[in-house]
């Protein structure tokens, strides 16, 4: 099958393969130029002229060292003085351990062998101290490099306050000295104080000497500073002269290797293992598989741009970058499990099933990196939902369930007493078209709080009428015969008899002052707009039967209790 879909379905990745390979052919020759720009050197085995230049120069340095070894071991052989023979022996030490390096640069020029690298111990002690010190050494330095005109100028500042001080100490001394001096003294102590005095005038000039330099220092150093603006124009430039370049040569490789598998995996999605609605397992398992390997390789780009271009700095950011994702990943690695094995269908959503989000039923067409829900009776009812957003989800499955109470051109009547006819309905609103033509739109959730009965199919209108008791003997026989009768009458004239279902009128309950009964109307779903307007007919009409039958309707009746003016609480 694969054989099959590749020739025809891939043909239009090949301008993005050709394109990847004339860019990391791209990458490399701008590596090879950076190293040739920084000076870095490396000895090419493969090159034959750069190998002969190599044993030329060590010829000739391996005949000037033992030259010059011979010559010191022939002085060893006279008598000598005891320090002059103690350092030529300290010559002789170090020309035979420079004449063995030599040897050693020799035989990796000759056989591209590092013989130290060789010869070396098949398993060493790692410390880990001194190997986190020279991964961080590099970025270390190049923070040093980036601040060092700020501490410069602080460290300037800090002297010039301190010789300030040292200045004023000084004088004070110099000032307490002349004061001394000037009082009458005895020929002793004279000479002594004069003595003293020279010697913290001496002090005096030379910390004033030195304050007048630091300050000149600093006047210098900051009017070589172009201002806060000046200073990030010039921390920019430098960066982006030194590691942007890099830095920009590794971001669009690892976009384009993401674009690349991206669009590949657009193509293999449509493949029929792929693309069916229930996906085996073991199809879950490779789009996880390619997803994961999608993210590696686009890190693992990134690193290899730094490393060819030979920029520790960024590449030793990027490994650290890493390893604190990797450390973090202690705390998220539940989170992350979860949606694992929510992309290989074994979570507590899977695809096809039926699932509640924000108050609405959806169901799971696919579960990704981003989920597709769908709701078949909803405008836009379609939703993308990142996998982190189901891990609170359950799903059950279904089968011929209703997903929303109603449809476009419904009509409904809610909790509230509205009674429309729904024109929109999406995951967002649902806007009802009331009698008259005004509108009324609700939050689809709220819509959906207020219980909405749906009046297409069909209906029933119930309504309660009372007669007075003077008709206690007739109210459970002649009574409901005869309303059932007129209401059936008048209600076929009005709706038509196709759309008038049934009709009942039962004696309900014997009220406080009158006897009431309960009348039931069904009808068609073709009347619903009438539905307001068949409530208040069926009264008019149970009151246009008594007046025709001479029934009284009853109204509620207070009555009223006059109280004894000649009792001792009247008039309070």
């Amino acid at each position: 099958m694969l054989t099959r879909f590749f020739p025809t379905r891939l043909s239009c990745l090949y301008p993005w393969i050709i394109g990847g390979v004339f860019c990391i052919s791209g990458i490399s020759r701008l590596a090879g130029q950076l190293e040739a720009d920084q000076k870095v050197t490396a000895p090419e085995v493969a090159s034959q002229g750069s190998s002969r230049a190599a044993l030329d120069a060590l010829e000739t340095s391996i005949r000037q060292v033992e030259a010059d070894l011979k010559t010191e071991r022939t002085k060893l052989i006279t008598t000598l003085a005891p320090d002059e023979k103690e350092q030529t022996e300290a010559r002789v030490k170090l020309l035979a351990e420079k004449r063995e390096n030599l040897l050693k640069d020799l035989e990796f020029v000759v056989t591209g062998i590092d013989p130290v690298s060789f010869n070396g111990a098949t398993s060493e002690a790692v410390d880990l101290q001194s190997e986190t010190r020279d991964l961080l050494l590099p970025i270390v330095q190049e923070l040093k490099q980036l601040t060092a005109a700020p501490r410069e100028v602080e460290g300037l500042r800090r002297e010039v306050t301190t010789l300030r001080e040292r200045s004023m100490v000084t004088r004070q001394a110099v000032k307490r000295i002349e004061e001394q001096i000037q009082e009458d003294r005895d020929e002793l102590l004279s000479p002594l104080l004069r003595e003293l005095l020279t010697t913290w005038q001496k002090r005096q000039n030379e910390t004033e000497t030195e304050l007048a330099v630091t300050e000149y220092k600093l006047a210098e150093v900051e009017g070589k500073r172009s201002g806060v603006f000046g200073t990030l124009k010039d921390i920019v430039s430098s960066f982006f002269k030194q590691r942007g370049l890099n830095l920009m040569l590794a971001l669009l490789t690892s976009g384009f290797i993401f674009v690349a598998m991206h669009l590949l995996w657009r193509r293999l999605e449509k493949l029929p293992a792929l693309s069916r609605k229930n996906r085996t397992f073991s199809m879950r398992l490779v789009m996880v598989s390619f997803h994961a390997a999608t993210f590696l390789l686009s890190m693992f780009a990134i690193l290899i741009v730094f490393y060819l271009a030979g920029d520790w700095v960024l590449l030793g950011v990027a490994i650290l970058f890493l390893i604190g994702v990797a450390w973090t990943g202690k705390q998220t690695l539940p989170a992350m499990y979860e949606q694992v094995k929510l992309l290989l269908n074994l979570g507590s959503v899977r695809e096809g099933e039926r699932v509640i989000y924000n108050g609405l039923p959806w169901e799971v067409r696919s579960v990704g990196v981003f989920s597709s829900l769908y709701n078949p009776t909803l405008e836009g009812g379609h939703i993308r939902l990142p996998i982190r957003d189901l891990l609170p989800l359950v799903s059950r499955p279904h089968e011929n369930e209703v997903w929303f109470p109603c449809e476009v051109d419904d009509w409904v009547s809610l909790r509230d007493g509205t009674h429309g006819k729904v024109v929109t309905q999406s995951p967002d609103w649902v806007q009802l078209v009331l009698l008259g033509g005004s509108r009324r739109t609700y939050p689809t959730p709220d819509f959906l709080e207020l219980c909405p009965e749906n009046l297409t199919k069909n209906f029933r209108v119930k309504s309660i009428f009372g007669i007075d008791y003077k008709h206690q003997t007739i109210s459970t026989t002649e009574v409901p015969a005869k309303l059932k009768a007129r209401l059936e009458q008048e209600l076929r004239h009005l709706v038509g008899a196709d759309h008038l279902k049934n009709v009942s009128v039962d004696f309900s309950e014997a009220a406080s002052s009158s006897l009431n009964y309960t009348i039931l109307a069904d009808f068609n779903g073709s009347v619903a707009q009438k539905y307001a307007f068949l409530a208040r007919a069926i009264q008019r009409i149970c009151v246009d039967a008594c007046n025709e039958n001479h029934w009284t309707i009853p109204f509620s009746q207070i009555t009223v209790h006059q109280g004894d003016p000649t009792h001792p609480v009247y008039g309070i």
